[in-house]
């Protein structure tokens, strides 16, 4: 498989992991979600054949954070729609 193929794919399931981690109701369990979410992209980038694996890294924990974050906003919007 391709290296792009790889990182696309990856990108994918660390991006769909953040997004679940943001729709946990305990904040506890979201920060050991997202938490684990970022030690499993470092192993993963670790055992891979990317060139530039700290900047694979970096990369990913970004993206994970801004989809996080973008999840988290969207559920706080619903719950506040809802309670409204």
């Amino acid at each position: 498989m391709s290296r792009i193929k790889d990182y696309i794919e990856l990108e994918d399931s660390v991006l769909d992991a953040a997004e679940d981690a943001a729709h946990h109701d305990d904040v506890k369990t979201r920060m050991r979600a997202i938490s684990h979410l970022f030690d499993a992209i470092g192993e993963h980038v670790s055992r891979s054949r990317f060139h530039d694996k700290p900047k694979v890294v970096s990369v990913l924990v970004r993206r994970a954070a801004e989809t996080y974050i973008s999840a988290r906003r969207e559920v706080i919007a619903d719950v506040r729609a809802v309670a409204a």
